[in-house]
């Protein structure tokens, strides 16, 4: 039995008032101060104070075994990820990238100029392909530039991009063509 703080009846309800309209008073008058004040008092006699003897308070060991089984158990069902799962889908994107860069790679690519302009790539900028790879760009020299990390994002597959922002590779890279 709950004891309403507000109309001080006891009620079964599961929350502290025993109805909306006594939730919902938000002037709490002297009187009503003083029936909340002597209902917890009241309900602290009966179930005893909530934190008393209870500072400090730790789990046994069996306690939080079971607590992480419980946990892992929840995890499976959700499809938890380890760190090795994470690494083998990052590996296997990157060799699927790799493939794909190499079915698109025409013979006379220049393979070595290709490394220089990733090598030289200026610090906050991103090689991208002119033309996606996605969308039928080839992985070749004359399709490369430098573009801010975030104006890359922004472009994705699309040619909308501020083009003020690019930074050609031939002005960087000095190799000897």
């Amino acid at each position: 039995m709950k004891i309403c703080p507000k109309c001080n009846t006891e009620h079964n309800k599961s929350g502290t008032f025993c109805s909306r309209s006594c939730a919902n008073s938000r002037q709490w008058t002297e009187e009503d101060k003083k029936k909340k004040s002597e209902s917890v008092k009241k309900n602290f006699l009966v179930n005893g104070h909530p934190g008393k003897g209870k500072s400090g308070w730790k789990h046994s060991d069996e306690m939080k075994e079971i607590k992480r089984q419980l946990s892992l158990q929840l995890w499976d069902r959700l499809g938890r990820r380890t760190e090795h799962d994470k690494i083998i889908k990052n590996r296997v994107g990157v060799s699927k990238y790799r493939a794909k860069k190499k079915n698109l790679t025409p013979d006379n690519a220049n393979f070595g100029l290709i490394k220089e302009i990733y090598k030289h790539c200026p610090k906050g900028y991103e090689v991208d392909h002119i033309i996606a790879l996605a969308e039928g760009g080839l992985h070749h020299e004359n399709n490369l530039q430098y573009l801010p990390a975030m104006e890359n994002r922004k472009k994705n597959r699309t040619q909308n991009y501020d083009k003020n922002l690019v930074i050609k590779w031939q002005d960087v890279v000095k190799f000897g063509v």
